[in-house]
């Protein structure tokens, strides 16, 4: 959602548009753009069997104008329904310009179109990782070699020595060929050579506000919208040192895995994609002191499970509801009133209907020029 006055301004690399442009841009980039008010930017991180075409669907939104070679190198299942794909960037499309050539970069928040070679339909999936993940890290020998800030926070690759990555979060979907294709057994398709485009307007910084001038960022996620997010934050904590912290409040809403029955609660919280990284990212703050996060988790099956509001971990805040005005009022204002919404952002992304609801009500809560600061994605 943007403001209500067209606001033109450079963007390098990618140019940040809403749907209401009237065409595709696949430009050489950087360039000059008008941005106008905006409604739905959608992009997928799964596909129903019924829906859109992801390239028909994500039309109107930026893509770079280059296809980039990639390994898929790494396979990890997180519960029976989510896994995380890991694709390595050949060296040379990760270092400076060469030829002419844009080397790959991405802001957080966007995502891929992915190009399988044996599917003649391209997948939509949201980039889970950061951009500095998709920069080499030198080996421990390397004269100067230092690690990348706050890089320790949510990688499961080892910090040093290791290639340039981009991380894919894939639900089973087996209508969706491009996913289907990706959850093959692992020994069918770890090692094999894919192309990929970045794209996608919903990124961080916000556009077209002064991130200078902001305090506090609200982030709001329903099931698997949390992919952006996590993108987004997992960058912030890797930023150099500030003269303030940034405040940030995370509200997930989420149902339990398959399985969570017979878990134990810490098993069960394990499980949901990517809470254990965010609660990394808390633990690494309290000795780094960047960024200010509470974490609320809300669940919507709670009732089966042995996890229970009353058995909350220190780390994080465990609701048996859905989100309410009330949570989202208190993120943006802080539970004492002193927060002022002013200098604050908030980013959504989750079902459709869930998405309309949170948007509406944050632009109630942050008053006057409200809708410029409110950015939402729906999947589907």
């Amino acid at each position: 959602m943007r403001g209500f006055q067209p606001l033109s301004q450079p963007i390098p690399r990618l140019a940040l548009p809403t749907r209401s442009l009237r065409r595709p841009l696949s430009t050489i980039l950087p360039i000059t753009i008008t941005i106008t008010p905006g409604t739905l930017r959608g992009v997928m991180s799964s596909q129903r069997e019924d829906s859109i075409p992801h390239k028909l669907r994500t039309a109107a939104e930026p893509r770079q104008n280059r296809l980039y070679p990639v390994r898929l190198s790494h396979v990890e299942q997180v519960n029976p329904s989510i896994r995380l794909l890991q694709f390595t960037i050949p060296a040379e499309e990760s270092n400076d310009d060469k030829d002419g050539q844009q080397p790959f970069s991405f802001l957080p928040g966007q995502w891929l179109d992915v190009h399988i070679p044996s599917i003649s339909t391209a997948g939509g999936f949201t980039i889970t990782s950061t951009p500095a993940d998709a920069q080499a890290l030198p080996s421990p020998e390397a004269p100067g070699a230092e690690p990348l800030l706050g890089e320790e926070a949510g990688s499961s690759i080892p910090l040093r020595g290791r290639e340039p990555y981009v991380e894919l979060a894939i639900q089973d979907s087996p209508a969706n060929p491009p996913a289907a294709w990706l959850w093959k057994p692992k020994g069918e398709i770890v090692g094999k050579e894919l192309n990929i485009r970045v794209g996608g307007s919903f990124v961080w910084p916000p556009t077209g506000v002064d991130v200078r001038k902001v305090k506090n960022v609200v982030f709001i996620a329903g099931g698997v919208g949390i992919n952006p997010l996590i993108s987004i934050l997992s960058h912030l904590n890797n930023q150099v040192e500030s003269t303030r912290p940034l405040n940030v409040h995370f509200l997930y809403s989420s149902r339990l895995p398959q399985g969570h029955e017979t878990a134990s609660p810490e098993e069960s919280l394990n499980q949901i994609l990517f809470l254990p990284r965010i609660r990394q990212i808390i633990r690494s703050q309290r000795q780094s002191h960047r960024l200010r996060i509470s974490l609320d988790l809300f669940l919507t099956d709670w009732k089966s499970s042995r996890l229970t509001p009353a058995n909350s971990p220190t780390d994080l805040t465990i609701h048996s509801k859905r989100i309410e005005k009330h949570d989202l009022q208190s993120a943006v204002i802080g539970g004492d009133g002193k927060l002022d919404p002013r200098e604050s952002v908030a980013y959504v992304c989750g079902p459709p209907q869930m998405t309309d609801e949170m948007v509406a009500m944050l632009k109630d809560i942050l008053g006057e020029g409200g809708e410029q600061r409110v950015f939402f994605e729906k999947w589907w």
